[in-house]
């Protein structure tokens, strides 16, 4: 029998590919997701460690108060438990993400990789108005900072799937200049083939190589949305990445990330890895996805059902609810209205943020008892008849969207605002929002397009290309549904 899978020589050349989890930073990200207690976290790390995972992010410790005294708690049951995995923590590069992850470092008294993420594709430089000096500027400051702590420096680089080559060799000096020891390529967007993949771990190894960066290791990174994610991360593999990240049942953003159980099997097929007991895999989905995945869990059998009548979106709804059912929980689940997200779970990212008779509340927080009678308003009434919401398509017209984990959110928030001050200044708009995370780092075209629904009149210019890029997006004409 003649194997094609085998013709051709593969990248590796016998070596063996780490592989990175990502489940309780990415996994926590998905539309069903919710972050688990602690001791969840705790199994799910040992479960990662039986299943042979090399590394994990302990999630993003700059994003609040728990999430840093989570990641110490893991990053020390790492150093406590002899477990042989390497802790990396997520941040933007900034120094502030960066002093966070050197924080959790020191309190757990084990070295864990700073994993900065920055967009490089021209769709950020437009939106943000970016530029590749600023972008530069911002990889040397993530990368000076974690140098000066002494930790390894992994550069991320969001949507790089759809960044120019000379971009990326500028990003790649940069990053050099910082002493950086990865680069993780990411298809953000899930927008990649498995023959672009290739062709881009194929571009960044021979361009590190050729400026001096032959020590410098690949990792890659990538999304589901066009069902590639599996195959992609196997051809960048087979293209010759050192690592490859995924999640506990392909957990992730919008449709997801590449499911582990899946990839340790594949790099265990082709014999990149040992093979793993079906048992031990299984052990591990099922600890992680009970844990983080809400649509798993089925409400408590003995608790009654309630009586609750209220108006959603201007329509009279009545229902049957439990008593400790939560406001998002009955939009989400109970009504399909799944424009709101289930983030953090505990009132502190917004993404949960709905309007309340007129008033954004946090649905997470809010019991759907306490709104018997009253009005809720969710994101879906934004696209009504008989035109859209002048701030959504304020919100589409200056991109103050990039992975939408946030946008609900922050609409409902705005909304809220402009009921109570149709014409707040850009202070108050940053006022208003403060309370609502955004992870892509997307504030500025956000408060522009509070600005221009607020104000149609609002001039936009679009930011200028980055050097090789040739086309630059014209103004927008007059939208016919805007309000005068």
């Amino acid at each position: 029998m003649h194997d094609w899978n085998h013709a051709e020589e593969r990248a590796w050349k016998g070596r063996r590919l780490d592989v990175v989890d990502e489940t309780l930073r990415d996994g926590l990200q998905s539309p069903s997701a919710m972050d688990p207690p602690l001791e969840s976290k705790l199994a799910i790390l040992h479960a990662m460690a039986s299943i042979g995972v090399d590394a994990m992010s302990v999630g993003l410790p700059a994003a609040g108060p728990r999430a840093t005294s989570d990641a110490i708690a893991l990053a020390k049951e790492i150093s406590t438990a002899g477990l042989p995995i390497r802790p990396t923590g997520a941040g933007r590069t900034t120094e502030g993400d960066v002093n966070a992850i050197a924080e959790v470092s020191q309190r757990a008294g084990i070295t864990v990789d700073v994993y900065s993420f920055i967009g490089s594709s021209p769709i950020r430089s437009v939106v943000e108005s970016w530029s590749l000096a600023w972008l530069l500027e911002r990889v040397k400051t993530a990368g000076e900072t974690a140098r000066r702590h002494g930790l390894p420096f992994c550069l991320v680089l969001e949507d790089t799937t759809r960044t120019q080559p000379d971009v990326l060799g500028e990003m790649f000096k940069a990053a050099l200049d910082c002493g950086v020891a990865r680069v993780c390529l990411c298809d953000t967007v899930g927008h990649a083939d498995p023959s672009g993949a290739a062709a881009l771990v194929r571009f960044a190894r021979n361009k590190l190589d050729e400026i001096g960066g032959k020590g410098v290791k690949l990792d890659w990174h990538g999304h589901n949305d066009r069902g590639l994610a599996l195959g992609n991360a196997m051809a960048a593999a087979f293209a010759g990445v050192d690592g490859v990240h995924g999640t506990a049942g392909g957990l992730g953003e919008r449709t997801g990330n590449v499911p582990m159980e899946h990839l340790v099997a594949q790099l265990a097929a082709l014999g990149v890895r040992h093979e793993v007991p079906a048992s031990l895999v299984a052990v591990y989905s099922r600890t992680a996805l009970d844990a983080i995945d809400s649509s798993r869990r089925a409400p408590p059998p003995e608790e009654p059902l309630v009586p609750l009548s209220l108006r959603v979106n201007g329509d009279e709804t009545t229902l049957a609810v439990r008593p400790s059912r939560t406001l998002l929980e009955m939009l989400r689940y109970d009504l399909d209205l799944v424009g709101s997200k289930q983030g953090c779970d505990e009132g502190e990212c917004g993404a949960c943020t709905v309007l309340l008779e007129g008033e954004p509340v946090l649905a997470c927080l809010t019991l759907a008892l306490s709104c018997e009678g009253h009005d809720v308003t969710t994101v879906e009434s934004l696209n009504g008849a008989p035109a859209m919401d002048p701030l959504l398509d304020a919100f589409d017209r200056l991109g103050a969207g990039q992975c939408g984990f946030c946008t609900s959110g922050m609409l409902m928030t705005a909304k809220g605002l402009l009921m109570r001050e149709p014409r707040p200044t850009r202070d108050t708009i940053r006022r208003a929002i403060s309370g609502n995370l955004c992870r892509c780092t997307g504030y500025g075209p956000i408060v522009d397009a509070i600005a221009l629904a607020a104000d149609p009149s609002t001039h936009h210019e679009p930011a200028p290309p980055l050097p090789g890029d040739e086309w630059s997006p014209a103004p927008l004409p007059p939208h016919p549904t805007r309000r005068k």
